[in-house]
């Protein structure tokens, strides 16, 4: 936690890649913006595809003063208002990963859609680049964010997406990811 409190802008603290953890007192002793993520194996993470287990993670970040929380658009929607009725002072990220590809420009669009019709603050696409097309595909979604006000994360994972998370950093691109 010290090298990441000297090296980062805001921590990202993955409570499904955790054993046991103190969310009190991981919030309570960074020095930088907190934000608590509990990622389903569905999305690449370890946790819990339950929905009821999955929400009360968040609720719990919420509760702890976490400065954004991760919802996942995959969780039902009455879960996530359960989370956005009680988000308090914690910015939502509205998130999809997809770990098998990159989908259609047009798949894109829509995907954007609905994770703009949540009304969330942040908006994250996170997609797999098997070509190097892929990673202008999701690029393309942050100026067309920009337009209509939202703040967005969007870039690849993989070997090939390496460069999409300097390029939306460089295209205005809320936030980017470094593990530490």
């Amino acid at each position: 936690m010290a090298r990441a409190n000297t090296l980062a802008d805001m921590l990202e603290i993955r409570l499904d890649m955790m054993d046991t953890f103190d969310l009190h007192e991981i919030i309570q002793t960074a020095c930088k913006p907190v934000l608590v993520t509990y990622r389903s194996k569905k999305e690449g993470g370890k946790g819990s595809e339950d929905p009821a287990a999955r929400t009360d993670y968040i609720l719990t970040a919420i509760q702890e003063g976490a400065d954004l929380v991760d919802v996942e658009l995959s969780l039902p929607r009455k879960w996530r208002q359960k989370i956005f009725d009680a988000r308090g002072r914690s910015d939502i990220i509205i998130s999809i990963h997809i770990n098998d590809g990159t989908p259609s420009r047009h798949d894109l669009e829509k995907i954007f859609r609905d994770c703009a019709a949540t009304r969330a603050p942040i908006i994250k696409i996170v997609t797999r680049a098997e070509t190097w097309a892929d990673n202008l595909s999701v690029l393309e979604l942050i100026p067309k964010a920009h337009d209509l006000g939202i703040k967005i994360i969007a870039f690849c994972m993989g070997p090939m997406g390496r460069i999409s998370r300097v390029f939306s950093h460089l295209m205005g691109g809320y936030l980017t990811f470094a593990s530490l």
